[in-house]
């Protein structure tokens, strides 16, 4: 092939155009892929003196701070707990009311022996709000009757707040024991009602019962002679039953000036008789009447034969 002048000039303008393409690439690259330059040691000593002055002369004009104190909290006070209203209760109030105020007569457990009648009487006051009137009644409800008494009309009219006393008469039981009677009072509807908050509170007695003692059949009399003479002389003793008339007599030998002799129980009146001197003594009241004592099983009695006389002794009362 046959070179020409127009095909040299061509290859040369392409060759001369890519290297006006490649040199300002591989300038680029060579800069980009080239390692940094490391600063010498100087460089950096300055560079480093430089900070440090400056964040000493930051430091030291930089105004300070004033330290803010911390704001104080309030303390919380602690609620008192408020106290919780009671709701009052309404006073009730009832037409038939009772109030127990003593026991005027026979105390809770008063000792009795057997067979004994009593008293008892109760001092009650009219709480409620209607009058009493003698149509209520005093009745027994339950426990020891003591007696055929089961009820009783009150005395009279007992307004509200009045007192009252009531009673009613009982026999004690025949065998020992505790006995407690509960009463009530009742109006004329029939209803009953008594003391205590709900006016359903009965009254009540209550006794102690012993067993009968035993009563011994005789007693003793005993007593002295006052006779008018240092010498007494032997006489009889004589002993009159008041009620019987009956003489019972023993011997009293001389210059025995006491006496003592077992008689059954009863009245008597007492009197001597000293035969040689036609004389009687006796036991008497001051004006001459004999008087008369009483001799209970197991006990002594005392008297003195006086007021010597040549008749007989009347009898006193």
């Amino acid at each position: 092939m046959k070179i020409t002048t127009n095909t040299i000039l061509i290859l040369l303008g392409i060759f001369v155009l890519g290297l006006v393409i490649l040199i300002p690439v591989g300038i680029v690259a060579a800069s980009v892929l080239a390692p940094a330059p490391q600063p010498s040691t100087d460089a950096q000593a300055t560079l480093q003196s430089m900070v440090t002055q400056t964040i000493a002369a930051l430091t030291q004009t930089a105004p300070t701070q004033t330290p803010v104190p911390p704001t104080a909290i309030p303390p919380t006070s602690t609620p008192v707990p408020t106290a919780t209203s009671i709701p009052t209760s309404t006073p009730v109030s009832y037409c038939d009311w009772a109030a127990f105020v003593k026991d005027v007569t026979i105390p809770d457990g008063t000792i009795f022996e057997t067979g004994e009648i009593f008293t008892k009487t109760w001092r009650i006051k009219n709480r409620g709000t209607c009058t009493w009137t003698p149509d209520y009644m005093l009745v027994f409800t339950s426990g020891a009757a003591m007696g055929e008494t089961t009820a009783l009309r009150l005395p009279g009219y007992v307004a509200p707040g009045q007192t009252v006393d009531v009673s009613v008469t009982l026999t004690v039981p025949a065998r020992a024991g505790h006995y407690t009677g509960y009463w009530m009072l009742r109006n004329p509807s029939g209803l009953l009602f008594g003391s205590g908050d709900g006016a359903n509170k009965a009254f009540y007695v209550e006794i102690q019962v012993l067993r009968p003692r035993v009563e011994l059949p005789h007693g003793e009399v005993s007593g002295t002679i006052s006779y008018p003479s240092e010498f007494n002389p032997p006489m009889t003793m004589y002993f009159q039953n008041v009620l019987t008339g009956e003489v019972i007599q023993f011997s009293i030998p001389e210059n025995h000036m006491d006496f003592t002799f077992l008689l059954p129980n009863g009245t008597y009146y007492a009197y001597a008789w000293a035969p040689n001197y036609n004389l009687e003594g006796a036991y008497v009241y001051p004006d001459g009447r004999m008087k008369q004592f009483t001799i209970y099983g197991g006990a002594t009695t005392y008297i003195t034969i006086s007021d010597w006389i040549t008749t007989h002794h009347v009898p006193g009362p």
